[in-house]
């Protein structure tokens, strides 16, 4: 058969299939030792030509040195008449001399005296198939879901995925380039190969993560995995010395054990980028086992995450302000309240602000919910002020809001729409590490002071900056956090800094209230540190609009 056709008819039909398909299409007439495969492939391995005699020799010198032994004894097989297919993945060697995985498959075609004529095939970049990475050479991420639900089906054993990922990976593509990125993830790789010494199977995830899964395991009482990461950040730090300290980067690793008992399954590699998740928030630079109650919790937030993406969708269902009243000690009466959020959801019930409160600040969602908290509660002061002119509502503004939103431009809309006028609102803002003094910060602060908007610190003392919020920042008033509050009757300590914080803020012209006056032998003891407001449950607990206006608003001298 393979006499009738031609090697030249076999490379003008695949000039027309070369137009049809991405793959490589090759022709190796095994007796003439003649080759020819698709122009492109010529642009881009290690050939001077698409067409050319002594190809054996010329393939040869195109193959990644070790795969070359593998190369020569499949083509001998198929020249010996011992098997009738081709089909190898291999590595490549392109015009940078990088290697490149390919899947090279094919028929033999035997001529009238039944010996091997034509090899006849096309070859794919397994990296374009997306399951081998051309930067690294390892398998994907396709591959390894493969390998486990194949493990799944043939049977179980002891064993571990753990997860190795570059701490601050994008910091090294911005500051240097992509290819020193690359370079970084391949000498990773390298060093994960060299300490598994093919004994596990090993996977490019994406962005900087590298899987490792190792199993057949005897045992796995001495943590293996752990002490797998401990030897890969050794050769790490072995490899970045050897380099002279021209890149330095750290590691971190998140693992998950199976044993026989259990059945692995895709599952086990969300747990492991679980672990690792856990170990870049808790410092980086460490390693982390994947811990089931933690997991459960995490999913939990995120089930409570995407609930309050769906009230926010539907026009804020479930949320709602209540008021707590906020006392003028010079007065004796109730004076303001400040407006608190609250959400209860159709699936879990009634939420701790201590929950949804940053799940709503991590999600960005705390930027719609802020604006309609400011304008129901600009719209409920309106309504009171009223019965009370005098009366005035805190509201809580999130550092989100200041920094990744116009919460300026809503303001004003509000005041405008409301008729509201800034004594009657304050805007509290809570002291935090993500609050600082920078030029975007400072000049949204400024524009309240402009604007005459008081503007007031929560939980005074909790942060790390107070007297730099003091000096820096245009705030007309501290509210001491509730922690020193609690134990002022028996803490010296905590007597002696409120005592201390109040007089300071005096000084320098600034109204003090206390949070978290729950019992009366606190009140007795903070009146006479003379705050100029307190707050807190001996008074009242936050609650809803109706019943504060039925038993608090417009309220006389209450002591």
């Amino acid at each position: 058969m393979g006499e009738h056709i031609s090697f030249e008819q076999f490379i003008n039909v695949f000039k027309i299939l070369s137009k049809s398909t991405d793959d490589y299409l090759f022709i190796l007439d095994l007796i003439e030792d003649h080759y020819n495969i698709t122009d492109r492939a010529a642009e881009i391995f290690l050939f001077d030509t698409s067409d050319f005699y002594n190809a054996s020799n010329i393939i040869k010198n195109c193959v990644y040195p070790s795969d070359r032994d593998m190369f020569n004894k499949n083509l001998e097989l198929i020249k010996n008449g011992m098997i009738t297919k081709h089909d190898l993945e291999y590595r490549w060697l392109n015009k940078n001399n990088h290697p490149i995985w390919i899947s090279s498959r094919g028929q033999i075609i035997f001529n009238d005296n039944g010996k091997a004529k034509y090899l006849v095939g096309r070859i794919s970049e397994l990296g374009r198939k997306n399951k081998i990475d051309n930067i690294t050479g390892l398998y994907r991420e396709v591959r390894l879901r493969q390998d486990i639900l194949n493990m799944d089906r043939q049977f179980s054993g002891n064993g571990f995925l753990l997860l190795i990922g570059i701490d601050n990976f994008k910091d090294i593509n911005e500051r240097y380039n992509r290819e020193i990125g690359n370079e970084t993830l391949n000498g990773l790789a390298k060093c994960i190969i060299k300490v598994t010494k093919g004994k596990a199977r090993i996977y490019r995830m994406s962005g900087d993560e590298i899987m490792i899964f190792c199993k057949n395991l005897s045992f796995i009482n001495d943590n293996p995995a752990a002490a797998m990461y401990t030897e890969i950040k050794a050769m790490v730090d072995e490899h970045i010395g050897e380099r002279y300290y021209k890149l330095f980067y750290t590691i971190s690793g998140g693992f998950v054990y199976f044993t026989e008992d259990e059945t692995i399954d895709l599952n086990f590699i969300e747990k492991a980028e679980f672990a690792l998740r856990l170990a870049k928030l808790n410092g980086k630079n460490m390693c982390i086992c994947y811990d089931e109650n933690e997991y459960n919790e995490y999913v939990y937030k995120l089930e409570i995450q995407e609930a309050l993406r769906k009230s926010v969708e539907n026009n804020f269902e479930g949320f709602t302000l209540y008021y707590q009243p906020i006392v003028n000690m010079k007065k004796a009466c109730i004076y303001g309240a400040e407006a608190l959020l609250r959400w209860k959801s159709k699936e879990f019930g009634m939420i701790s602000p201590k929950v949804f409160i940053p799940l709503l600040e991590e999600s960005g969602l705390i930027i719609p919910v802020g604006r309609w908290i400011i304008e129901e509660a600009m719209c409920k002061c309106m309504e009171w002020q009223k019965k009370c002119p005098y009366f005035r509502v805190n509201i809580n503004i999130s550092f989100v809001q200041i920094k990744k939103s116009n919460v300026i431009s809503d303001i004003d809309l509000f005041i405008e729409k409301y008729g509201i006028k800034s004594d009657n609102i304050l805007f509290e803002i809570t002291e935090s590490g993500e609050l600082d003094s920078g030029c975007t910060t400072q000049n949204i602060l400024e524009s309240f002071h402009s604007r005459s908007l008081n503007l007031a610190i929560d939980d005074f003392g909790t942060g790390y900056s107070n007297l730099r919020y003091i000096k820096e920042m245009m705030f007309n008033l501290i509210k001491i956090d509730k922690a020193f509050i609690k134990g002022i009757k028996k803490s010296h300590y905590d007597y002696v800094v409120v005592k201390q914080f109040t007089e300071l803020a005096h000084s320098l012209n600034l109204m003090v209230c206390y949070e978290g006056v729950e019992t009366e032998e606190d009140f007795k003891c903070v009146k006479e540190l003379k705050p100029d407001y307190i707050q807190g449950f001996y008074f009242s607990k936050p609650v809803p609009a109706k019943e504060f206006e039925e038993k608090y608003l417009g309220k006389e001298k209450i002591f």
